[in-house]
Parts: structure tokens; C-alpha cells; sequence
């Protein structure tokens, strides 16, 4: 087994999803003191999650309920989801019942320490010192993981809407056409923004993919690693020149089968939404 770390706070990643999450995650996890989470853990920010526990809008028996009937064992797809994947019934069990135990007196810390009951023997098993955790609902409840995690770091992932909007409308799980996803993903940033707006503003940063992949990649980099308070790390930096390149990242893919008149009728829906989320507070964060 690998030698134990200290323990340090956690990292949570999210975004509207499509937005570079996944390889955010995975490019903080390629750290040796990180162990990363393989899957969307949820359970934590889902509706009836653990925030929802926290804050008192749901009971233990809801909570626990839900916890065995839907989040630790989720329908496949395109591999296995839930989490079973790192942890095992009894130690969900045992969690659920120090869970039951300190709710009454401490509703926020029981359920910090639900969640790191069960990731606890996972990243043990990987000797890590931390763990990094993508679920995109982590960034529209960043106020209340910090809260939870007073020393916990989030990190918002936000792109091009248009790429975004492109990607979502060929998956099976949101808007099934550009125009209502580009509405979908400026919505979601709304969201996201009052929840930012809410939180402890040193634990949480907004890091654009299109900046990680341009021209100014090695500042964007650089504000990433001061951000999660750790030294430079090579297998991170490694992971980062492989994996983080504008080839890889598909900026402006958007364009790619779209007549001329539609690419037009696309860009002035862009540019309403982004009208949207600068009446609203919350403009993209600049690639330079």
C-alpha cells in the first residue's frame, strides 16, 4: 500500500458540464497526493443530496433512503456510475449511521464527515494526502461546499456556449438542439454566479477552458496551481502539455456542418445570452 499523507482538504470541480470538467478533474488527480474520484459522485449536490441534508430540507431517513436506492448503485453508462465504484456497502453503512448519529447537534459537519467517511478508504488505497471530485453541480452549490468544507478549494469550468451548446445537444441527458442548449448553458451560469457570489471568494475560482489552451496557457496554468495552494507538480504538468492543447480542446467546433446563414443565426443567439449574463453579473472571464 502506499505510504499516508497528511490530510488536506478536498477539491471539487464543476460547471454546466461539456465545459472541460472532466479533464480539469483529471489534470488536478494526475498530482501523486490527489487521488481522483472516478466517477460523479452526486449524492452531494444531486436534489435531496447532502447540501440538501445540511441546510435541513431533507431528513437522515430521505437522505439514507436515496443513498441506497439511487446514488450508490446508478444505472450504467459507458462504464459503471455510483458510488459502489469506491466504496462498499458496509463502509456506506457505517457512514450512514455516524451520519444518523451527529446530525441532531451538527447538521453541517455530519454530513462533511458522511462524505468523508466513504471516500476516506478509497484514498487511502491511492496514498493520497486530498481527493478531487467532479460532479458540474458542484459549481451551483460552491456556496454550500464551502460552507461544508470551510478549507475546500472549487474550481468553476466555463467555455464557449456555442461549443457547449453543440456538445449538450448530442448527448441524451439536456436540450436536444443548439439554440435551447446555448439558453440552457447561459442559465446554468446565472445559477452558478449567485452561488459563487455566495461563498468564501478565496476558495473558489473561475477558470475558462479556452484560456488553459491559448496563447496565454502558461499564465492560466500557473493561476490553476496557485489556486489549489500546492508546489508544481511534474505528473501534473506532464498531463497538462499531453492533454490540455487547443487540438484536444475543439474550440469552435461548433461551426463544423453549419451552413453560413446558421452559424450567423447561432452567433446573435450567442450574443444575446452573453448580454444575459452581463446584466446578470456574470460575464465569461476572458481568454487573454
Amino acid at each position: 500500500m502506499p505510504p499516508q499523507r497528511e490530510v488536506r482538504a478536498p477539491v471539487f470541480v464543476g460547471g454546466t458540464g461539456r465545459s472541460g470538467t472532466t479533464v480539469v478533474a483529471q489534470l488536478i488527480g494526475a498530482r501523486a497526493d490527489v487521488a481522483l474520484v472516478p466517477i460523479e459522485l452526486r449524492f452531494h449536490v444531486d436534489p435531496g443530496g447532502l447540501v440538501d441534508l445540511a441546510a435541513g430540507r431533507v431528513t437522515v431517513d430521505q437522505f439514507a433512503r436515496r443513498m441506497r436506492n439511487k446514488w450508490y448503485e446508478r444505472p450504467p453508462r459507458n462504464g459503471a456510475r455510483g458510488l459502489h465504484v469506491i466504496a462498499t456497502r458496509p463502509t456506506m453503512r457505517r457512514g450512514l449511521r455516524r451520519l444518523r448519529e451527529g446530525y441532531e447537534v451538527d447538521p453541517w459537519g455530519a454530513s462533511k464527515r458522511y462524505l468523508q467517511d466513504v471516500i476516506r478508504p478509497f484514498r487511502r488505497g491511492a496514498g493520497a494526502a486530498t481527493w478531487v471530485e467532479m460532479t458540474p453541480a458542484n459549481a451551483q452549490a460552491a456556496d454550500a461546499l464551502c460552507r461544508m468544507f470551510p478549507r475546500a478549494r472549487v474550481v468553476h469550468m466555463v467555455r464557449d456556449g456555442r461549443d457547449v451548446a453543440a456538445s449538450v445537444a448530442r448527448r441524451p441527458w439536456g436540450p436536444t438542439d443548439v439554440e435551447s442548449a446555448l439558453v440552457w448553458w447561459a442559465d446554468k451560469l446565472i445559477d452558478i454566479h449567485r452561488a459563487i457570489d455566495g461563498a468564501d471568494p478565496a476558495r473558489v475560482r473561475t477558470f475558462r477552458l479556452e484560456a488553459l489552451v491559448g496563447p496565454e496557457r502558461e499564465k492560466h496554468y500557473a493561476a490553476l496551481v496557485d489556486f489549489l495552494g500546492r508546489e508544481p507538480d511534474p505528473e501534473m504538468r506532464r498531463f497538462f502539455d499531453r492533454e490540455l492543447t487547443a487540438e484536444r480542446s475543439h474550440s469552435g467546433s461548433w461551426r463544423e456542418g453549419l451552413a453560413a446563414t446558421d452559424q450567423i443565426r447561432i452567433d446573435k443567439l450567442f450574443e444575446r445570452q452573453l448580454e444575459r449574463l452581463a446584466s446578470h453579473g456574470s460575464a465569461l472571464p476572458p481568454v487573454a
